[in-house]
């Protein structure tokens, strides 16, 4: 769902990342352009739901519809780039960067890169030395499990889905 009204948002997500991976000094908050991208895919996977749910659609359906759109649109190019980075990886990078890249990119292609990022490094710090070429795919990695998890919320026979839906992320938040 493309919505014109957001696209300033989203610029401004952009630029803000953007400007903290180039300059970090300047702009030591731009990572929160990343914050702004999950709260929009939040409220738009929240929209297309509440709205295909006014429709005469099955629910299973609409979630099928849901995650055939957005695999179709997001892992033939995802793919591509891991696979060209394994290349280029192979081609220019010293012989001890290969084993831990190749552990990442595992972990990137079943979008997991997020938890092994969380669990064995610092963030930050990893972004100083930058050994990881497959750093930015845990952005990604989220977005997907967000993707996995909120359709099947959508399919649960509750009378009040709102009230779930909070109580769920209230929990996920501890």
């Amino acid at each position: 769902m493309k919505r014109s009204d957001l696209q300033g948002v989203r610029g401004l997500a952009i630029l803000a990342v953007l400007c903290f991976h180039f300059f970090p000094t300047l702009f030591p908050n731009g990572y929160l352009g990343v914050d702004q991208f999950f709260v929009l895919s939040g409220f738009l996977m929240c929209m297309l739901l509440m709205k295909s749910e006014q429709s005469d659609k099955s629910k299973w359906l609409i979630v099928k519809t849901f995650y055939v759109r957005r695999l179709r649109r997001i892992l033939p190019l995802y793919y591509l780039v891991i696979l060209l980075s394994l290349l280029f990886l192979y081609i220019f990078f010293p012989d001890t960067a290969i084993e831990p890249n190749e552990k990442s990119a595992s972990k990137s292609m079943l979008f997991l890169s997020n938890r092994l990022k969380t669990e064995e490094e610092n963030y930050f710090e990893m972004l100083s030395y930058a050994v990881d070429i497959f750093t930015h795919t845990w952005s990604l990695s989220v977005e997907i499990q967000f993707y996995l998890l909120v359709p099947f919320i959508f399919l649960l026979p509750f009378r009040n889905l709102s009230m779930v839906v909070i109580s769920i992320s209230s929990i996920a938040y501890f």
